[in-house]
């Protein structure tokens, strides 16, 4: 299994994988082709890429990659293509015409067709099953793997996210979309503060910290892909409420944080984290998985509870879709982290009361391979596409 460092990106919002993942691709191609004059360069959008490029930002994204480039861009909605984020990029290269085929697979990676995409695996091992065998606290075998300086990696993305949630709880006004939402998390916060009542208050302020953060991704910010751009909201929140409001140390944060990104690379591994490969439940579902097995660490709990609450997260957003209202990442996007940021303590709670009453039925390998099924069966008007779902019956 690959690197963490592979799955944890810092960039552009909306959507890392028509984002980042575009970004991405451009720049590949061009370092590749740096020695040559390149011209006539055609830049072809399809499948997702093609349906929601205006408000996932692509364009935006891929102008930012190609400089000082000229090129053409064309969306293609109508070519039939193995993959629903495929790019290809055309040009002529001292008289030779060359095309890569792309494909942003989640997060803001991406594989070029052709090329040997596989890399260098990190861990011995691509399962949970086959992790836990291994003695160390999860941590450790992290650490083991990935070296000491895997912590200092971890440290900058989180206090990145938190830096994101704060800036966003100073933001008032509305989103930069023809749909014309504003922006609530200032609000949220202010008035969870004067909630008496412990446990509301604590799901209020769990909401406005999420809400902040995916509203700092629909108006176009840099955000850490925790695991992807759509569903960064929900890792911050727990872990910024467990620093800010439980006051835990920020070494004991970074740790669980980088536990939880094991556990969602797993997800990765074996199946998607991409929306428009597998519907929300690749991304709020990774994401509640991640989160949930952040919290399950910091507060002590065994490999076997851990695993529990990561498979609760996932088997209960089995079969979410993802279709954004009129292809921005805000209707039922920004919401949607906040109930999976509430969702994501929820299934802690269960793994900390309920995981010791009886074995569970459903592993957490066992739920990743369940919901790459769902996802592969799902139609793909309703992975991404603005085609169907709540994008239709809205618009």
């Amino acid at each position: 299994m690959r690197s963490l460092k592979e799955l944890l990106y810092y960039g552009p919002g909306p959507s890392s994988s028509h984002t980042i993942g575009p970004y991405r691709i451009c720049s590949d191609f061009l370092d590749r082709n740096s020695s040559f004059d390149l011209s006539d360069i055609e830049i072809t959008l399809y499948g997702s890429l093609a349906y929601t490029c205006l408000g996932h930002g692509t364009r935006k994204s891929i102008e930012e990659a190609m400089k000082n480039k000229e090129y053409k861009l064309f969306i293609d909605k109508e070519s039939k293509v193995i993959h629903p984020n495929t790019l290809r990029i055309k040009a002529h290269r001292n008289n030779i015409i060359i095309e890569d085929e792309y494909y942003s697979i989640g997060g803001g990676s991406f594989i070029r067709k052709g090329a040997d995409n596989k890399g260098e695996d990190t861990y011995p091992f691509n399962t949970f099953k086959a992790m836990e065998k291994e003695d160390d606290d999860i941590y450790k075998i992290i650490e083991k793997y990935e070296g000491e300086d895997i912590f200092d990696f971890g440290k900058d993305l989180i206090l990145k996210s938190f830096k994101t949630i704060e800036n966003s709880l100073n933001y008032s006004g509305y989103l930069p979309s023809k749909l014309h939402l504003k922006a609530v998390s200032r609000d949220l916060y202010l008035k969870a503060q004067n909630i008496n009542d412990e446990c509301q208050k604590r799901l209020m302020l769990l909401s406005s910290y999420a809400y902040a953060t995916s509203e700092a991704n629909a108006r176009y910010e840099n955000i850490v892909t925790n695991p992807t751009c759509g569903a960064a909201g929900v890792v911050p929140s727990v872990l910024y409420y467990s620093y800010k409001d439980e006051h835990y140390p920020l070494d004991e944060i970074v740790k669980a944080y980088l536990v939880g990104a094991l556990m969602c690379n797993f997800i990765k591994n074996n199946a998607y984290v991409s929306g428009a490969m597998a519907g929300c439940q690749a991304e709020i579902g990774s994401a509640s998985s991640f989160a949930t097995s952040s919290l399950c660490y910091l507060h002590s709990l065994s490999k076997k509870r851990i695993a529990y609450g990561a498979e609760v997260s996932m088997e209960h957003f089995l079969g979410l879709t993802c279709d954004p209202v009129d292809g921005y990442v805000e209707i039922p996007c920004i919401e949607r982290n906040g109930i999976a940021a509430i969702h994501s303590y929820s299934s802690y709670l269960y793994s900390l009361y309920i995981a010791p009453l009886r074995e569970p039925r459903v592993n957490f390998d066992a739920v990743i391979e369940a919901m790459k099924e769902t996802g592969e069966k799902l139609p793909q008007e309703l992975k991404e596409t603005s085609l169907a779902g709540l994008a239709k019956v809205i618009c």
